[in-house]
């Protein structure tokens, strides 16, 4: 044989060789690559590391289980971490935040969605110590009350009011359910929030991921369900407060019954003179007041609220087929509580200069 056949066959004799020792990839090698990239926050490529791990499960280095859940985990932190990118594009910073939270449950190692936390939550506070989206009431007179009416509207009597500012629409099922994934269900005494899967509630729950969402098409739509609590911790979360049955009284301007559809976006229909709209349809609205059938027989004249410890809080407006109705001046109540029926919120600043 001649010398540089030999020469050759060693040399393919050797390539055979280093083949034959390269240690053969297992589900473990991906899989400790894989946690690699997820603690360098590199979901993407985690996520790919994962997939090929489970291509390799079945060789016994490493549980199916574990490569399933750090996949899923991957592709959950990846998902939240883009959507926070797009809410802080669009401006919509206490969205970007929750989105951005999720992901640092997760991976206490992903530092740059901790950074964008603080700044999600910096620009969310700017945001909500403005006005927008409210508008001006200025300090006034107005005749609270009817005389020709129910006896839990009598009798018709004057009240002051320092100026304030109120929303010019009802808090809608895609603001309210930020506040539901960021703050839960329930508060601090255990209270619900929201009643799921009410008739009218538009707001769902899946277990699995531990996400509130909206029925699709209804983002826009007024949040029913909501208990008297979850209004209240909803309006202290955005700096402001429910309104006095006096301000939501005052507010009502020269709103008109509709005669269209009951239920509809919170910007739809026509507002009234000051601008505010819904205050004759979409339901009725939680109120910060007890309810007391003969509050106004001993009402003060000035910025009237009643807050004595009672079973239930007041309502206001909304629509009904009965005659002697005036959405102006009607009066309800429910259990503070209470989430199962078509009541909506707004909410107020007061103290304003």
């Amino acid at each position: 044989m001649k010398m540089k056949n030999i020469y050759l066959l060693l040399v393919l004799v050797g390539i055979s060789m280093t083949i034959e020792a390269a240690p053969k990839a297992s589900a473990r090698t991906y899989f400790e690559k894989g946690k690699q990239y997820f603690r360098a926050s590199d979901y993407k490529a985690a996520a790919f590391q994962f997939e090929y791990a489970s291509f390799h499960d079945g060789d016994g280095t490493v549980s199916a289980d574990s490569v399933q859940i750090m996949h899923t985990l991957s592709v959950f932190c990846k998902t939240h971490k883009d959507s926070g990118d797009v809410c802080y594009d669009g401006r919509r910073y206490d969205e970007a935040y929750v989105h951005y939270a999720l992901v640092s449950q997760k991976n206490r190692d992903d530092h740059e969605c901790r950074d964008m936390m603080n700044i999600c939550q910096d620009k969310s506070r700017v945001m909500r110590d403005s006005y927008s989206g409210m508008v001006r009431m200025e300090p006034g007179f107005f005749m609270m009350g009817r005389n020709d009416g129910p006896v839990n509207e009598q009798p018709s009597h004057t009240v002051r009011l320092d100026s304030f500012y109120i929303d010019k629409s009802e808090v809608s099922n895609s603001q309210y359910v930020i506040f539901l994934n960021l703050k839960g269900s329930k508060d601090l005494e255990g209270h619900s929030r929201i009643c799921i899967g009410s008739p009218n509630c538009r707001i769902k729950y899946d277990e699995k991921s531990d996400w509130y969402s909206v029925e699709k098409g209804f983002e826009d739509y007024p949040a029913f369900g909501v208990t008297w609590y979850g209004a209240n911790d909803y309006a202290a979360w955005v700096g402001k407060s429910l309104p006095s049955e006096a301000q939501w009284e005052y507010a009502f301007g020269d709103a008109q019954e509709t005669t269209g559809e009951y239920y509809h976006g919170v910007r739809n229909g026509t507002p009234n003179n000051f601008g505010i709209y819904g205050m004759t349809d979409n339901g009725r609205e939680w109120v910060s007041d007890s309810y007391s059938g003969n509050a106004y027989q001993n009402s003060v004249a000035r910025n009237p609220e009643h807050h004595e410890v009672r079973e239930f809080k007041t309502v206001r407006g909304g629509t009904s087929m009965d005659e002697d109705f005036n959405p102006k001046t009607f009066r309800d109540y429910e259990r503070p509580g209470f989430g199962r029926g078509s009541i909506g919120f707004r909410c107020v600043k007061n103290n304003v200069k």
